[in-house]
């Protein structure tokens, strides 16, 4: 397996881990732990633009973003997370035009 996959599968799952246990109260110090927000009424939600930053700074491990994007959606069926596209509007319809994706940890 791809090292860069293998590191998403094992951030993701870290990541998920820390969503399900995160409660009003506490939510504030896991945002400020990843240093990136967890969105949603459960913060079960993350986008790969700040994943990219938390993957590079706090698990410490390089990749690009568009090897990240690349990589979002075989990781996320892995691991059984749901995911969807987020386009710029003025990329609507153009090639490659997946900006970022909204990742869903868990349901």
């Amino acid at each position: 397996m791809n090292i860069h996959l293998q590191n998403l599968i094992n951030t993701l799952t870290e990541l998920k881990t820390a969503s399900i246990i995160s409660k009003p109260d506490n939510i504030e110090r896991i945002m400020k732990k990843y240093d990136m927000l967890f969105l949603g009424s459960k913060f079960n939600a993350v986008y790969s633009i700040e994943l990219y930053h938390c993957i590079n700074a706090i698990f410490n491990f390089k990749i690009t973003l568009e090897e990240l994007n690349a990589l979002i959606p075989t990781a996320c069926n892995i691991l059984n997370m749901s995911f969807a596209e987020m386009v710029s509007i003025d990329y609507i319809g153009k090639p490659n035009s997946v900006m970022n994706y909204k990742i869903t940890l868990w349901k």
